[in-house]
């Protein structure tokens, strides 16, 4: 062992010296050079491949009992499940999976069902920029995939409206019940009345004795879903398709007629601290009460103040009401603006003022 380490000493030395005289100015040259090498392998990214599926249009099932799926988690048993509903049909892949467990009294399962369209691979290909992002519904994993989710076309319905109905909730139903739960159950016992998907415009009167609900009724336009079918693109663009039930009014139009010639009515402030948009308010309501009238025709507003204090408003114009209600047909002249709307001043006209009473105007109160 010493012998060993010494001849190997020495051969250390004779390296030491060889390299020391070479550097003194010897005949022997040593070079010296790096190099870095690149993985192309590592920068290479893969065009994902499309695979066309083809569903059969009947359902198939299998059905596992518990001692098979012991052991499993859930997604195991759902897999091994949906795996021998595949082999049936010699199939791929299982769409749209519904799965159903059956248990004993003591909860434990019994068995695990499976339904579903069974589904395979016809081809495959790489994706190009034609399909777009909606022609993929899902990635493909180099395991054999047992579930895959499917993308349904858009499905419109149609609703359709029954005629008002109404139900009285008993005095059995309505003990130990507040406003809101009293409601509650008599929209559910009114939707299960009328066999209806849901309530349209429900309007309900109720009688509260000592804070507890003693009567409730409630009326409401039964409705239903029918009619489904796959949406066109005509009705997407046309009639604005909604995700909630919608309800849209048709355009109702009347005739103006008037009920007397223009009138004039002269309101006095019966206190100093009254507001000049309260009298006016009284001052027309008080017209159009004794009239029986809708609106004025032409209103005119004419506003006295006494030392800056408001002493009266004249209402003028033509009593009017509306008359023959009827739907909206093309070719009817509409005016959607027969009287001022609120905040509106453009119609209101002051008494023409000489120089003291403009000067006195400035100052009044508002």
């Amino acid at each position: 062992m010493f012998s060993m380490k010494k001849h190997l000493f020495i051969a250390t030395a004779v390296a030491a010296v060889a390299v020391l005289l070479s550097a003194c100015g010897g005949s022997s040259k040593m070079t010296i050079s790096t190099s870095s090498s690149v993985d192309l392998a590592r920068s290479i990214r893969y065009v994902p491949s499309l695979a066309n599926i083809t569903v059969q249009p009947n359902h198939v099932t299998a059905t596992m009992t518990a001692t098979e799926l012991e052991s499993l988690n859930d997604v195991q048993k759902r897999q091994a499940v949906a795996a021998k509903a595949l082999a049936t049909v010699n199939a791929d892949i299982l769409v749209a999976p519904q799965y159903s467990i059956k248990k004993g009294d003591d909860g434990k399962m019994i068995s695990c069902t499976v339904v579903g369209y069974p589904a395979a691979f016809t081809s495959f290909r790489p994706i190009n920029e034609s399909d777009g992002l909606f022609a993929v519904t899902g990635e493909i994993s180099q395991k054999r995939p047992i579930e895959r989710s499917v993308s349904n076309t858009l499905t419109v319905a149609e609703v359709e409206y029954g005629a008002k109905e109404s139900i009285t909730l008993t005095p059995a139903d309505l003990a130990g019940k507040n406003e809101k739960t009293a409601l509650a159950l008599a929209k559910e016992k009114l939707l299960r009345q009328e066999k209806a998907d849901f309530l349209y415009h429900p309007q309900y009167t109720t009688t509260i004795v000592n804070g507890a609900v003693s009567t409730f009724t409630l009326t409401a336009f039964p409705a239903r879903y029918v009619n489904y079918r796959t949406a066109t693109k005509a009705e997407i663009d046309k009639l604005g398709m909604t995700k909630e039930p919608t309800v849209v009014y048709n355009n109702i139009t009347a005739d103006v007629k008037a009920v007397c010639p223009r009138v004039q009515k002269r309101v006095k402030a019966q206190t100093a601290t009254v507001k000049e948009a309260e009298l006016k308010e009284q001052a027309r309501a008080a017209v159009l009460a004794a009239y029986n009238a809708d609106f004025l025709l032409n209103e005119k507003i004419y506003v006295d103040y006494q030392d800056n204090v408001l002493t009266q408003v004249v209402v003028c114009g033509t009593p009017a009401v509306y008359a023959n209600f009827r739907p909206y047909q093309q070719g009817d002249i509409i005016d959607v603006k027969i009287m001022p709307l609120e905040g509106d001043t453009s119609a209101e006209e002051e008494k023409p003022k000489g120089f003291f009473e403009s000067f006195k105007s400035l100052f009044k109160k508002k």
